[in-house]
């Protein structure tokens, strides 16, 4: 998977880069599907961070964000959102599956 991490208006520590990646990791094993992550960091007033964490899954983009008072907790509320959609597109193309052949041929009349 190719993760992206941006920085605006600030230099991301290291430290902070790896946790993203640690993080993103991880929803890359519960979510296989997801190809791509880009995540963009800003830090535009004193008082506000930006975090938005953007998910390519074949065909979709999955797109979350939060604004908060320090970098750390705007990472985690982006987080939780991105889970919250993962679950929700993983919930629509469960209930999109065809059904098994041998359901099939067990309903029909003789």
């Amino acid at each position: 998977m190719e993760i992206k991490i941006s920085a605006r208006h600030f230099n991301a520590s290291t430290s902070l880069q790896e946790r993203l990646q640690e993080e993103i990791d991880k929803l890359g094993k519960f979510y296989p599907n997801i190809t791509s992550a880009s995540i963009i960091l800003d830090h535009d007033v004193e008082l506000k961070r930006h975090c938005e964490i953007s998910l390519t899954i074949k065909g979709t983009v999955v797109v979350a964000s939060a604004d908060e008072e320090n970098m750390g907790k705007a990472i985690d509320v982006a987080l939780d959102r991105a889970k919250i959609q993962l679950k929700r597109n993983n919930e629509k193309q469960k209930e999109h599956q065809a059904q098994p052949i041998s359901d099939v041929a067990a309903k029909q009349p003789e």
